[in-house]
């Protein structure tokens, strides 16, 4: 257990809040998704870590460890909770849009983004071309965790331009993710990283069903 979950988890029983009591005034989450993050086995994500921290009366970034990474790198602020506040980022700063159609649809829809930090990522992709996404799940580990801060570039989405071996952020299917795409000559394969190296074939006749959202430029 880290020190997030152990806040938490102290959190919870000073306040005598119980799991389904938590879930209920978060609104997106069941019961036992509380109690994956009273155990450890799942962080909180950084999206909601500020709604959760009021309700208990801590600091958002004592709880989620993916809060405090994003505020410890400057892109978001100790005041970035409140709606208005996302408006104004500050010197030095740029404000990085949500990528449309990926992912759950409650996510914040912006980031602060150091822009020094921004550049050693995107080299010379132009900023206003990036969007964000958080990598829901465990197919890119190790390189890429699970909730992680992705930078897609939304220029690469079409077919004929994919670099062999390249990873993008798509939708297939009516499912979105990230995998590395690996063209061969009777279909694509859609591969993650991790130790079970999953595999998914699209054939060429499914290719249309294959949306490229962007290339992937970056994570945090």
């Amino acid at each position: 257990m880290n020190k997030y979950t152990e806040a938490f988890v102290a959190a919870m029983d000073r306040t005598h809040i119980r799991s389904r009591t938590l879930a209920a005034q978060i609104g997106a989450f069941s019961d036992n998704a509380v109690a994956q993050w009273r155990s450890g086995r799942r962080p909180i994500p950084a999206e909601y870590a500020v709604k959760i921290a009021k309700i208990l009366g801590v600091p958002p970034e004592s709880i989620s460890e993916y809060y405090d990474r994003l505020l410890q790198s400057g892109a978001i602020s100790p005041t970035a909770g409140a709606p208005e506040a996302w408006a104004n980022p500050p010197a030095g700063h740029a404000v990085v849009e949500r990528l449309s159609g990926f992912g759950r649809t409650d996510e914040q829809e912006r980031l602060w983004l150091p822009e020094l930090m921004l550049r050693r990522e995107l080299g010379a992709t132009p900023i206003e071309h990036i969007r964000w996404v958080t990598q829901q799940s465990r197919t890119m580990e190790p390189e890429i965790k699970r909730h992680a801060v992705i930078l897609v570039d939304t220029r690469a989405t079409r077919h004929e331009d994919v670099v062999d071996g390249g990873v993008y952020a798509y939708a297939l299917w009516g499912r979105t993710d990230i995998r590395r795409v690996a063209i061969r000559r009777d279909c694509w394969m859609l591969i993650g990283d991790n130790e079970e190296r999953t595999k998914t074939a699209v054939p060429a006749a499914d290719l249309p069903e294959l949306q490229l959202l962007g290339m992937v430029v970056g994570w945090l």
